[in-house]
């Protein structure tokens, strides 16, 4: 019983799941299609993975500071002696006891000669340490220059994530456009069929002409055609916006919002000079700055003297004598045929340093620059979105009066047609200026280090 009530418990979490997440994909809000993405693009999964790769190098560079061992066997054997020596026969002197008699000696004893073959074989083994104490600071230099990569890698990663959220705006406010277009269109539909009916039924009177009937039918025809090129663009965009986000696409997939809310610019206003030293890309160029720095200093390096220390242990098995050593040594090297041309190449990455330094110049004002604009262009879309507004007010007055004036005789069917034409116009473009606006904005918390 208690492992069937465990059981029972584990089935219906599951599909507790199960259905929040199907739920939770088929009805997404601006926020969960930001999360999807974020979570799920592959630029930047790529992103992250050449972070990681910048951690690694930095890791690697640390280990410069540590000492280098080495370690190495050898074996050796020959076919023959590598010292070869031939002693001929001779008459050997006997040494008799009598140090008189050792410049004249009286006794001999023959000695027939003989070859003598000397390192037929060679077996070594060895373990070295080296620990370098100064390097012309290229160690220290290459370790900032391994975290600054890390750094680089990070921020080029905040960009394509920013990239990333201002095209999923691009997507969703777009297709919630097509969707509040959709809507305008359905209405419209209905009236004019409830249109046609009452057009129908004075035609049959004799109180409107058979054009009357005929321009309801035509403006019906072609709203069935608007309805098809609308209906395709909102499957494609959705194909694309799963795409982009890394979900399954769905038919049945919709979005939360129904309305585009519109704030002022102003609420989220930010001054260019304090936006600019929040942007990525200003911190990258600040950091090129001090690569170039490093790259220099690491340049100069080269060119200094090199001291290490180091210890190394010996075996040697040579002519069947077996030895062990231990050795202590230190190194000082210093560089000089190097220097003549090193000096140009100091001043060569002088002139990087300065092209660094005027490139961080340039492209700051470039920036700001770019961040004004984009607080420009959202003003005037918000400006724009109040015209639409006020023309969607007009335009919904002017449709009252014609249709009372229709309804009293006074009008054509032609007069009301255009009438609901426009209307239907002036809101579709509402919705176009509210959807550029949200576009703008985003592009503008991009260019200001505020979008999430």
């Amino acid at each position: 019983m208690i492992y069937r009530e465990i059981i029972r418990k584990l089935l219906f979490t599951l599909l507790i799941i199960v259905l929040a997440t199907s739920a939770y994909a088929q009805n997404l809000t601006l926020d969960s299609c930001k999360y999807y993405a974020l979570e799920n693009n592959k630029r930047l999964k790529e992103a992250h993975m050449q972070s990681k790769a910048a951690a690694e190098v930095k890791k690697r560079a640390f280990t410069n500071y540590f000492p280098k061992v080495d370690a190495g066997v050898m074996v050796m054997k020959s076919n023959k002696g590598l010292i070869e020596a031939n002693v001929p026969e001779m008459n050997l002197p006997v040494y008799d006891g009598n140090p008189a008699n050792l410049a004249n000696p009286t006794q001999f004893t023959y000695f027939p000669g003989m070859n003598i073959e000397l390192l037929d074989y060679v077996n070594a083994g060895m373990i070295t340490a080296i620990q370098p104490l100064y390097a012309g600071g290229r160690v220290r230099n290459g370790n900032k220059l391994a975290s600054l990569g890390q750094e680089f890698a990070g921020y080029q990663k905040e960009l394509t994530k920013d990239e990333i959220l201002v095209t999923t705006e691009l997507y969703y406010w777009n297709l919630l456009a097509l969707k509040e277009k959709q809507k305008t269109l359905n209405g419209y539909h209905q009236l004019l069929r409830s249109l046609l009916k009452d057009v129908t039924v004075s035609y049959s009177a004799g109180l409107v002409q058979k054009s009357d009937l005929l321009k309801v039918k035509l403006e019906l025809n072609n709203i069935k055609t608007d309805s098809l090129r609308l209906n395709n663009g909102i499957s494609l965009l959705k194909m694309t916006l799963a795409q982009h986000i890394g979900i399954d696409y769905s038919e049945n997939m919709s979005i939360c919002d129904s309305v585009i809310n519109i704030s002022s610019p102003t609420d989220i206003f930010s001054n260019p000079e304090d936006a600019l030293t929040n942007r990525n890309e200003y911190q990258m160029l600040s950091r090129a700055v001090d690569a170039e720095i490093l790259q220099k200093r690491m340049a100069r390096g080269e060119f200094m003297p090199s001291i290490a220390v180091g210890a190394q242990g010996l075996y040697l098995d040579v002519a069947d004598n077996k030895n062990s050593y231990g050795i202590l040594f230190a190194t000082l090297s210093v560089p000089l045929s190097g220097w003549w041309g090193g000096s140009h190449k100091i001043k060569e990455h002088n002139i990087k340093v300065d092209i660094a330094r005027n490139n961080l110049t340039d492209k700051s004002e470039l920036l700001k620059l770019q961040i004004t604009k984009a607080y420009k262009d959202l003003t005037v879309s918000y400006e724009h979105v109040k015209v639409a507004e006020l023309s969607v007010k007009q335009a919904s007055e002017h449709l009252n009066v014609v249709n009372d004036n229709y309804l009293a005789g006074i009008v054509s069917t032609s007069d009301l047609l255009e009438a609901q034409a426009t209307y239907q116009a002036t809101k579709d473009k509402l919705v176009d200026t509210k959807t550029q606006y949200k576009i703008k904005e985003a592009e503008y918390l991009k260019t200001t280090a505020q979008i999430k």
